[in-house]
């Protein structure tokens, strides 16, 4: 299937790298910023990974008030920034050796529902630039994942994608999007009765 593809969308957090103890770091140093004495777990932030940033913060942060609210989001993106510029997350195995060789035959593009700057903290920090072609992010226009799927296709004038993730949010918005999905198993989401999975990264090199 993979090889009569003419180019690989993919997901980034759960499906790519895990950056979720850097994150939570970034959003437990935000929320003392504020004033708050409550610290989230890695765990957390795995569990809504994936989800806009717009509900996030709307469902799990509402025991900040909506006056203070601007000024947690302004902390928290200048903290995120900083803290995987420094700390990184860490890349699920045999990524590296996977895009290098999906590369040679495929396009590659990556849209998540981060913020600004985090898909571009991704491939500074593992040197990652060469093997994709384009990005975008909600943070970026605002813009739900699905149509920031389309937007790749369009821009990039793709004839036939496939979207790779590994959340219910990554396949509802897949499908939205008109573009086949393959569920990323052994990410942070679990996704019942798909057409395609992989276990592994390195399991896309099998299609």
């Amino acid at each position: 299937m993979i090889k009569e593809r003419d180019s690989i969308i993919f997901d980034l957090d759960g499906t790519l790298w895990d950056a979720s103890e850097t994150v939570v770091k970034a959003f437990n140093d935000s929320i003392k910023e504020v004033g708050f004495d409550i610290n989230l777990t890695s765990l957390d932030i795995r569990n809504f990974s994936g989800m806009k940033m717009d509900d996030i913060f709307a469902q799990h942060f509402s025991f900040i008030h909506k006056e203070i609210l601007p000024d947690f989001e302004k902390i928290y993106n200048e903290k995120e920034k900083k803290y995987l510029n420094a700390f990184g997350g860490q890349l699920f195995p045999n990524i590296k050796e996977t895009l290098e060789k999906l590369n040679g035959s495929h396009r590659l593009f990556i849209v998540s529902n981060c913020l600004s700057g985090y898909i571009e903290s991704f491939l500074d920090f593992y040197e990652l630039n060469a093997y994709f072609q384009d990005f975008e992010c909600f943070g970026n226009d605002k813009l739900p994942k699905d149509e920031n799927i389309r937007l790749i296709v369009h821009r990039n004038k793709l004839q036939n994608p496939i979207y790779i993730g590994d959340t219910i949010w990554d396949k509802e918005s897949s499908d939205k999007a008109g573009v086949d999905f393959i569920y990323a198993a052994y990410g942070f989401g679990t996704i019942e009765n798909t057409e395609y999975r992989i276990e592994n990264f390195e399991d896309l090199l099998q299609y």
